[in-house]
């Protein structure tokens, strides 16, 4: 070790979405951007308190680029430029790493009987999933997916107050990222004339499925997790919607708050759950660990 630098600490505490600091394992590295033979590497593992790092470089060479690679969170890079004769601090957020993770939902006897899933579970019904083992036929991602949903169209309201999920009759197609739903005539009318909490968007790039024609799209104001509505209309005049969470516009704009990649043409539902609750205080009602 060159020790003829000044040198400090730098404490790092680190946070999920839901504010809880983090047990993980974590490498971090400091790559100096003055002099590159300064560069460090630590392995720690936080028993989910704060974690100081001994012996940084400080000023005048204490800028550095630090990689952060958590166990079960997405890596992310910032820089920080470590003072002398104090301690450094790193604050950040992670998102959860989905492929490092798994989802624990409500039981299903929970959707069934519990107040704050009846809706849900009426939808459910409609749509040919009312008993445990059709339930059990949707696979996790289709099941985050529709949690997700579900949370935020009991949150968005139309013109005269109703949540969007009153307007479901019932989903045509079960998605990792969206759904398609037969819906309610009425509820084109009321979210096209509430400019408060819709805007119109493009829908072009949605397909609708033969015997579907686009008829437009709406989405809500979030920086982050907009809720979509595209609607179609058949020949007979019968509305559907395909329904997701958030573009990429959206989530770039979470990627570059949280400070890591997010690739994909459908966002992944474990990120769609991360950003409701880090940038909404959204919860989706289940858990990833």
């Amino acid at each position: 070790m060159n020790d003829d630098v000044n040198r400090s600490s730098v404490i790092a505490n680190f946070w999920d979405v839901k504010r809880r600091m983090i047990a993980d394992e974590f490498k971090i590295t400091f790559y100096n951007e003055r002099v590159r033979d300064l560069s460090q590497r630590f392995v720690v593992k936080s028993p989910g308190q704060p974690i100081t790092l001994q012996g940084v470089p400080a000023f005048p060479v204490g800028l550095a680029e630090a990689f952060i690679n958590p166990s079960k969170y997405r890596y992310k890079s910032i820089f920080i430029n470590v003072p002398a004769g104090a301690a450094g601090e790193i604050e950040e957020t992670f998102f959860v790493d989905p492929a490092k993770v798994k989802p624990t939902f409500p039981e299903f006897a929970q959707i069934r009987s519990g107040n704050e899933w009846s809706e849900l579970w009426r939808v459910l019904q409609a749509s040919g999933i009312g008993t445990e083992a059709a339930w059990d036929g949707l696979d996790d991602l289709q099941k985050a997916g529709l949690f997700n949903l579900y949370a935020k169209m009991q949150r968005e309201v139309v013109e005269g107050g109703r949540p969007v999920v009153q307007f479901i009759d019932r989903i045509t197609k079960f998605l990792s990222a969206r759904i398609f739903a037969a819906v309610q005539t009425p509820l084109h009318d009321l979210v096209s004339q509430f400019s408060k909490g819709f805007h119109s968007v493009s829908g072009a790039l949605h397909d609708l499925g033969e015997g579907w024609n686009l008829v437009d799209s709406y989405k809500t104001y979030d920086s982050a997790g907009n809720l979509q509505l595209t609607f179609g209309k058949n020949d007979a005049g019968v509305f559907m919607a395909d329904i997701d969470i958030d573009d990429h516009q959206g989530i770039e704009h979470a990627a570059d708050v949280l400070k890591h990649t997010i690739t994909g043409k459908d966002t992944h539902p474990y990120d769609i759950h991360e950003i409701l609750i880090y940038f909404q205080h959204l919860d989706p009602g289940y858990q990833l660990d």
